[in-house]
């Protein structure tokens, strides 16, 4: 990608991801990207809704080479990669202070029901997430208790760390963040088979019918 194009990408992502995507005007975007005007936007992007599947793509680039990455990591035993992960999110709301939330949480509570094709690329973003923990659960699956369900706990640290981050975006308290963090953690480690009382990794959901 074009580093001027990448750059007018990211400046969006900055704009989008406070104001909302519905609530930013092209002229707005021109200003922060630092461009001469309609016609030199128009040169990069087609439409507003062009740049902003492209501002979607980038932000889940960069977590997937940032955040994801971790959870893939080979020279780390699967449960601490998944700790890991979860400390980075927590990091990295205290960084930002508190503020913007998540950029896909964001977005889906903005436009998942009006726009289809943003509800469409946001569908398969939680699901590449949840499936990149689905597949650290599996390793593990031998530390945990029969009737363990990798793909319901996955979906259900996506759902737990989005709400942190929307919570934590609401209350400008990157404490609340923390402590779901840790709370996560704890959930997860309630269902290892040996569990210990000092490690925290957390329980999972269990099949039907499982005991």
């Amino acid at each position: 990608m074009q580093p001027r194009r990448t750059a007018i990408i990211d400046a969006a992502a900055r704009l989008i991801n406070e104001r909302g995507f519905s609530h930013t005007s092209v002229d707005e975007l021109i200003v922060a990207a630092g461009l001469s005007g309609k016609s030199h936007f128009y040169h990069y992007f087609k439409s507003k809704e062009e740049l902003g599947f492209e501002v979607l793509e980038r932000q889940f680039s960069r977590f997937a080479d940032r955040g994801l990455a971790i959870l893939r990591e080979p020279m780390i035993e699967p449960l601490d990669r998944l700790s890991l992960f979860i400390d980075t999110i927590v990091a990295l709301q205290r960084e930002r202070d508190a503020r913007n939330g998540s950029p896909f949480g964001n977005l889906a509570g903005e436009l998942a029901d009006s726009h289809e094709g943003f509800r469409k690329r946001l569908d398969e973003v939680f699901r590449q997430w949840a499936g990149q923990l689905e597949t650290l659960l599996k390793e593990a699956v031998s530390q945990f208790r029969e009737g363990v369900h990798p793909g319901r706990l996955a979906l259900f640290i996506v759902a737990a760390l989005e709400g942190g981050m929307l919570l934590t975006r609401v209350t400008r308290d990157a404490v609340v963040m923390a402590g779901i963090g840790e709370d996560l953690k704890g959930f997860v480690a309630t269902h290892l088979r040996n569990r210990h009382p000092e490690r925290q990794i957390a329980g999972p959901f269990e099949t039907e019918g499982a005991q």
